[in-house]
């Protein structure tokens, strides 16, 4: 079974962080100091906002109670109605690209970026998200344009290389994407996303520098699963199966009950021709994870191999029950049957 576990972490990792790459140090997700979230919160908003109506900072208090609560329409009408009272206001707009993004209008959100820089020209929180924006809805153009202007602003902003060097890498542009994260981490030694972005580019390509930059991930968050793994997975994938297994081997010693790690030793050890070694940690991995259907299928394969149809069967069975219509599935049961 075909697997490759560290590229769907990395795309998952990466959503996640530019999602809270647009969620920056502003007040954003928090009430005045003045207001005191309680039962009687919003009562008390409603009689402030009756007494002073033009008031943006009620209104975009009011707006942050009904987005904590998950009330988004009615947060959209109070950020608008502050908007519309202070049309300067950074924090204002921010807030409201964020509520846009919990609402999945991307676009909206990017539009309202670029309304803010028109307006605060200088604020480089504003860049940052709408470059974040413009990334993740893949208007990778207009991404790098506000990457641009961000240098312009301020060549010592780290984010703007950052996100400068994952615009490259999507459109594959691999020694541009290389440079700009390089720069990004002589601007900011310690931007743990760039020195992770590197150590990728470099073992896709089979480059053992990658786990330099692994390592220097490590340093700068010793316990990261991430950089960890990615050391370990390398490693696998360049069939330098021995260093794999003592790197997942440290990594079992962190989280005796993480089934990833136990289901690629049963690899490691595939490629060490280690097969009772190997049954024993697919074994594990659906002992640890007991619907984990790929460890079941390399269980019911490894019997097979050794010519034990009945118990091979049996462990392709259960993966089936769990991967119903899988066409891999199917032909090994066939072929047994």
């Amino acid at each position: 079974m075909n697997i490759n576990t560290l590229a769907k972490s990395s795309f998952i990792i990466l959503q996640l962080l530019f999602i809270c790459a647009c969620k920056t140090d502003s007040k954003s997700d928090a009430l005045s100091p003045t207001i005191i979230e309680s039962n009687d919160t919003l009562i008390i908003l409603d009689s402030l906002i009756q007494a002073d109506v033009r008031n943006p900072d009620l209104y975009f208090d009011r707006a942050v109670y009904y987005k904590n609560k998950g009330l988004f329409p009615k947060a959209k009408a109070d950020i608008y109605s502050a908007l519309f009272i202070d049309s300067i206001n950074a924090d204002f707009y921010m807030f409201a690209g964020d509520l846009f993004v919990d609402m999945g209008d991307g676009a909206n959100a990017a539009a309202l970026m670029s309304k803010g820089i028109n307006m605060n020209p200088k604020n480089e929180d504003l860049y940052v998200k709408a470059i974040a924006y413009n990334y993740y809805l893949q208007r990778y153009e207009a991404a790098l344009n506000f990457t641009r202007d961000l240098i312009q602003l301020n060549k010592y902003n780290a984010e703007a290389y950052f996100f400068k060097g994952m615009i490259f890498k999507e459109i594959n542009k691999e020694n541009e994407a290389i440079s700009s994260f390089q720069t990004c981490i002589e601007v900011d030694p310690g931007f743990y996303n760039a020195h992770m972005q590197l150590g990728l580019l470099f073992s896709y390509g089979g480059d053992d520098l990658s786990v330099q930059y692994f390592e220097n991930a490590l340093r700068l968050d010793e316990n990261s699963r991430e950089a960890m793994y990615a050391i370990a997975y390398h490693y696998q994938q360049k069939d330098e199966f021995n260093l794999a297994v003592n790197q997942y081997k440290k990594m079992i010693l962190l989280n005796s009950k993480d089934h990833e790690i136990f289901f690629n030793l049963g690899h490691c050890y595939i490629g060490l021709d280690s097969l009772d070694k190997a049954y024993k940690h697919f074994d594990l991995a659906t002992q640890i994870q007991p619907q984990y259907a790929g460890a079941y299928y390399m269980k019911g394969n490894l019997r097979e191999i050794q010519g034990n149809n009945a118990e091979a069967l049996m462990n392709y069975q259960q993966a089936l029950n769990m991967l119903p219509g899988d066409t891999t599935i199917i032909l090994a049961i066939k072929r047994l049957k």
